[in-house]
């Protein structure tokens, strides 16, 4: 690859891919001779004179880059603000490209090349990401909330069987290790408290308050339920995808006349899949309605995370519904068998 003197070679690249990482931006952009490459610092002020620059040197490509955590949103906040357009792919939909090679070469020049390579032969690229401010803001607290989450669970089965093996052998618990119950209390209650934080900011960014009441009708929906939902595109072609986007649809396993079981997929948002679980679970346990419909899962030979899941599943179609078709909620339709 030969290294770019300024950012105007990369006005006639057929596409623009970005590795993103911790400390540094790889840009590759890719011509019909020798691919240029460029290392941007991820700095928001340094993305936003890369940005700006691409935009004055007249480049009208596709740019593309994968989902990083949290460290692609710099990038993808800059080029909305400067109205550059930005596909940000999930990591799944580019493994397939780089498995491809016959040579297994690892490296970020490399994935920024594949990822460039996409943009021309890449027919099914989603829409380009239109991240603001305030949606990045949403995103890194969801992401934080369910690291703070797995933290949380950790600590408290760690000190459920210390404290038990302590009781069974007469042992005193010492001030330290009272200390450490109490420190995760105080870490619990942070918790909730970040949580009311991204309920507000849900609620202040929805479409629409006529939607956001329409949710909240739904059986276990939640204010940051009714939120996390009320934030899903409404462009999409059914209710299906917002199923896939969560991660609750099923794989099909299938080979002439053999037919696997299937599971769920689990590729999706992963913050948005748990609480829409328990979004479910909770209908079961507050409405006689959604518990029968459970009952009849369950008398079916349906476990109960399968029950649940084909539950949660059918409350989010409930609220495609709801939200894009306008429709109100009808427990007597919605959960007439």
């Amino acid at each position: 690859m030969r290294k770019a003197s300024t950012v105007k070679v990369f006005k006639d690249c057929l596409g623009i891919g970005i590795d993103v990482s911790k400390g540094e931006l790889v840009v590759v952009g890719l011509t019909t001779g020798e691919p240029y490459i460029k290392r941007v610092n991820n700095r928001l002020t340094s993305i936003r004179a890369f940005v700006r620059a691409l935009s004055k040197a007249g480049y009208g490509g596709q740019i593309i880059c994968e989902s990083t955590g949290h460290y692609h949103l710099k990038l993808a906040l800059a080029c909305h603000e400067l109205g550059m357009e930005i596909i940000v792919l999930n990591p799944l939909q580019s493994s397939k490209h780089s498995k491809a090679k016959v040579r297994k070469t690892k490296t970020d020049a490399e994935d920024g090349l594949m990822l460039a390579t996409m943009c021309i032969t890449e027919p099914k690229l989603p829409k380009p990401t239109q991240l603001t401010a305030s949606k990045a803001l949403i995103q890194l607290k969801m992401g934080q909330l369910a690291s703070i989450e797995k933290q949380l669970q950790k600590s408290q089965s760690s000190l459920n069987q210390y404290e038990e093996t302590y009781a069974e052998l007469g042992l005193e618990l010492s001030e330290l290790q009272v200390s450490l119950r109490a420190h995760h209390r105080s870490f619990k209650r942070l918790q909730k408290q970040l949580q009311g934080e991204l309920e507000d900011l849900l609620i202040d960014n929805m479409a629409d308050q006529k939607s956001y009441i329409r949710l909240c009708r739904l059986p276990g929906y939640s204010n940051v339920v009714s939120g996390l939902v009320g934030q899903l595109d409404r462009q999409v072609k059914g209710a299906s995808s917002w199923v896939a986007y969560a991660g609750l649809d099923i794989s099909v396993r299938e080979s002439g006349t053999w037919k696997g079981r299937g599971k769920l997929t689990k590729r999706g948002n992963a913050y948005l899949r748990k609480r829409l679980f328990q979004a479910a679970w909770g209908a079961c346990m507050n409405y006689d309605y959604v518990r029968a419909y459970y009952d009849m899962l369950k008398a079916q030979g349906r476990n109960h995370t399968e029950a649940n899941c084909m539950i949660s599943r059918k409350l989010l179609k409930i609220a495609y519904q709801v939200v894009v078709n306008e429709k109100e909620y009808d427990p007597k339709i919605a959960f007439s068998n």
